[in-house]
């Protein structure tokens, strides 16, 4: 404002802090990035899964029956992964035991026949968890179905440590045991030892995910084993 004279006397005028508005749409930026990423991953996973499912199956009833089981799977680790802000991770306990418990499993009571040890917290790569997920659903079906967990006296031992990387990313080494397992029918056998779920841990896992794997049927149950990177 200038007085009678012209001089200026008072100056007046706005600001409008953009800080937060930068930082919105940044933030923005990388939550679409990251949910683009993840629905080209969960593409690629069903589109796999579902060619996969379908080999060697004549009746499209038990085609469905398979595929929805997993199709379930993978719903229950896109429903972990939609919770998480960005810049977090499933972690290998939370996605162990969504998987377990999914099936009815009891985990924490006494009588449980399932014994869980490892460190909480262990994240795992976005990148990872739909095909990890797939191989925990597979080892959790058959041995529901199958195996330690399908009555009698069957035991089922998870254990998972992190193993230093050196100069290289961390990895994650799980060992998963079953036993206890008693005349295991010939059929179940069969299943157990060249169906879909094997072939996941044995040849997906070690393309997809840079992991190295065993899997090994023996007279009582199943002794799998999963090491992958975590970086």
């Amino acid at each position: 404002m200038r007085d009678d004279d012209g001089q200026i006397v008072e100056w007046l005028g706005t600001s409008t802090d953009i800080d937060d508005m930068r930082h919105l749409q940044g933030r923005q930026q990388v939550l679409v990035a990251e949910l683009q990423h993840r629905t080209r991953n969960l593409i690629g996973v069903v589109r796999a899964m579902s060619e996969r499912t379908a080999e060697g199956i004549d009746h499209l009833p038990d085609f469905l029956n398979l595929f929805h089981a997993r199709l379930g799977a993978l719903a229950r680790v896109n429903s972990l992964l939609s919770k998480l802000d960005s810049g977090q991770r499933v972690t290998f306990d939370s996605l162990l035991k969504t998987e377990l418990e999914a099936r009815g499993i009891p985990i924490d009571a006494e009588t449980s026949r399932v014994v869980l040890h490892g460190p909480e917290g262990v994240r795992l790569p976005s990148a990872t968890v739909q095909t990890f997920a797939l191989a925990l659903h597979e080892l959790t079906t058959n041995a529901v179905k199958y195996g330690a967990l399908s009555g009698g006296e069957g035991r089922l031992t998870v254990t998972w440590l992190v193993r230093p990387g050196g100069a290289n990313a961390d990895r994650l080494h799980v060992e998963w045991s079953e036993t206890g397992v008693i005349d295991m029918p010939e059929e179940a056998a069969a299943a157990q030892g060249s169906g879909y779920g094997r072939t996941l841990i044995e040849q997906a896992l070690p393309y997809q995910l840079d992991a190295m794997t065993t899997y090994v049927l023996l007279p009582d149950g199943v002794r799998c084993t999963i090491d992958l990177p975590l970086g």
